[in-house]
């Protein structure tokens, strides 16, 4: 067999205006750039004042804000990500055995472009050059740690394939040709195994800005020393500094980031969905709102692979096509299974899939495997207080049921902004779809006060974006 896939070839851009030329975006689309120019610059020191450097910053992060869709952007703070799930760690460890095999072996193409390596990317070439790179990053590793021994060198395989797993689908998600430039910002102080990984993310094409304030990073791989450019500032900043975090919706006020606590296993689905024109749009009926609940299933939880011990019943939301559903954390946290009941369909689908989560926000996503239909999920603007909603889940085991109601509020829970509506729900609602009268998604429904009457709340739909953001199919 032959390998046909073509690599990219990166050739170093060269810039006097580093921050300047990050910023801009290129809007070739086409799926055969095989050479492009990238920009890997190590911005060390500032200039003028540090309230001057961190606004320049904020610049770049509410620039990209609004163009994600089509622009991934990531800014990372001080390290990358942690391999602590020990259940990632045997996952990894099974596909670096063969990874291992193919690095000691003389080059074989075949073997290289049939091995596995983490969430494949849709482009071929994007997918190839990442196996490319993938090997010569190890490589490079091998040539300057000549003592290394096998353990820690597997210790490395395996943190860098981690970060693989997390970070290249949100650089890379479909419809990101080799024309379009991911922009991934780095702050503050970086190890030489993380700075390894920026290369890396260069050699598929994005355009890498690390910034230290104080200092560059000393013993520099000579390979990076020669591939980057070096801007020094006017100054060095010693001192500590805090920057906000970039959430990725400029109306987002008071909700931060969390700690990823996830699984390593997420696959690659289309970014959020563009902004809706809803300019001539009439509202639906309740009639047609209702007939949305063919997107919200019901999921059963089971603690073991005995079907008839079910753990707790509760709603979700499908949000991509492929299967992908949107439910509460809370639902199935303890299951080792699940089964999802769609309207109309005598079927039950089993699944063990769940793809990831976060207790933070209270929210997961599992997969089945069956073609569905998405709801749109809202995108712009902001919510009002008596705005009619519609909500859709299966309060005490009553299927799809369907209630109506207003937002009454907006409050913070455990520093997490929440929507309280007044739509009547249950036991069982917990991941349910709170709609707008455009049939949008919201909100999803987490939990009703029992003290109270009528005291429910909602994720909101910009919680949803963020904590899903690959997985939300385009409309």
């Amino acid at each position: 067999m032959i390998v046909s896939a073509k690599p990219l070839k990166t050739i170093l851009k060269e810039t006097t205006n580093p921050l300047e030329d990050f910023s801009q975006v290129n809007g070739n689309y086409n799926n055969n750039v095989y050479i492009k120019e990238v920009m890997l610059v190590r911005y060390i020191g500032i200039n003028n004042s540090i309230e001057t450097y961190i606004e320049n910053i904020l610049n770049i992060d509410r620039y990209f804000s609004t163009r994600m869709s089509t622009f991934p952007y990531l800014r990372l703070h001080h390290r990358l990500e942690i391999l602590s799930n020990t259940n990632d760690i045997k996952k990894l460890s099974s596909v670096w055995d063969n990874w291992e095999t193919i690095i000691n072996n003389s080059f074989d193409s075949h073997s290289l472009n049939d091995a596995f390596l983490c969430t494949p990317l849709e482009n071929d070439t994007l997918e190839w050059t990442k196996k490319l790179a993938f090997r010569a990053i190890l490589l490079l590793y091998l040539e300057t740690h000549p003592n290394s021994n096998q353990t820690l060198f597997k210790n490395f395989a395996i943190k860098f394939m981690n970060w693989i797993e997390i970070y290249l689908p949100k650089l890379f998600y479909p419809k990101i040709t080799t024309g379009i430039s991911p922009k991934v910002l780095f702050i503050g102080d970086i190890k030489h195994q993380e700075l390894l990984f920026l290369y890396f993310l260069s050699r598929l094409g994005c355009d890498i800005c690390y910034m230290n304030p104080k200092e560059d990073i000393v013993y520099l791989y000579p390979e990076i020393e020669k591939y980057s450019t070096l801007h020094k500032c006017s100054a060095l900043y010693p001192d500590k500094f805090t920057i906000p975090d970039f959430i990725p919706a400029p109306y987002i006020k008071h909700a931060s980031i969390a700690s990823r606590a996830e699984t390593v296993s997420q696959a690659t689905i289309p970014n959020t969905a563009l902004p809706l024109n809803l300019s001539n749009t009439k509202e639906y009926s309740y009639e047609m709102l209702a007939g949305l609940s063919i997107s919200v299933v019901m999921i059963k939880v089971y603690d073991n692979h005995n079907d008839n011990n079910i753990l707790g019943c509760g709603s979700g939301v499908v949000i991509h096509s492929n299967g992908y559903i949107l439910t509460n954390l809370h639902v199935v946290t303890g299951g080792t299974h699940f089964s999802v009941i769609f309207e109309n369909d005598t079927n039950e689908y089993f699944t063990n899939e769940l793809i990831k989560y976060h207790p933070g926000y209270d929210l997961a996503i599992i997969r089945v495997d069956r073609n569905c239909s998405p709801l749109i999920v809202k995108t712009d603007g902001d919510l009002v207080r008596g705005q009619k909603i519609v909500a859709i889940g299966s309060p005490l085991g009553l299927f799809n049921s369907v209630s109506d109601g207003i937002v009454s509020g907006f409050r913070d829970i455990n520093e997490i902004p929440m929507i309280q509506f007044t739509a009547p729900i249950s036991n069982g609602s917990s991941g349910g779809a709170l709609l707008d009268m455009f049939g949008r998604l919201v909100g999803l429904i987490t939990a009703g006060f029992d003290k109270g009457q009528n005291i429910n709340l909602a994720v909101p739909f910009h919680i949803i974006n963020q904590f899903a953001v690959n997985f939300i199919e385009v409309n």
